[in-house]
């Protein structure tokens, strides 16, 4: 289901190539069935190395219990911003 509807999205969107990442781009049928249909519908497939497929999401839950035990909370104004220098503290 998940490859139709990327095919899908596709043409739809008029692109001329798809992607998946994150812990699903792991799986290495899906990877196989992406990159088949992609074939046979005309489309370039980009498709990170497995080294890059992790699932952070435990790793990132266990390193938010340990700085809440260490007392290293974010004020309530603190907001996602996908560009904010990484060089920045998270606390001020």
């Amino acid at each position: 289901m998940l490859t139709d509807r990327l095919v899908l999205a596709a043409k739809l969107e008029n692109s001329a190539a798809i992607s998946i990442a994150g812990g699903v781009s792991a799986n290495t049928g899906l990877r196989n069935l992406i990159t088949h249909r992609a074939a046979q519908c005309n489309l370039a497939v980009y498709l990170p190395p497995l080294s890059l497929c992790g699932d952070n999401a435990a790793m990132i839950g266990s390193q938010a219990y340990y700085e809440f035990q260490a007392g290293n909370m974010a004020k309530m104004n603190l907001n996602a911003l996908a560009t904010r220098d990484i060089e920045r503290s998270f606390l001020s």
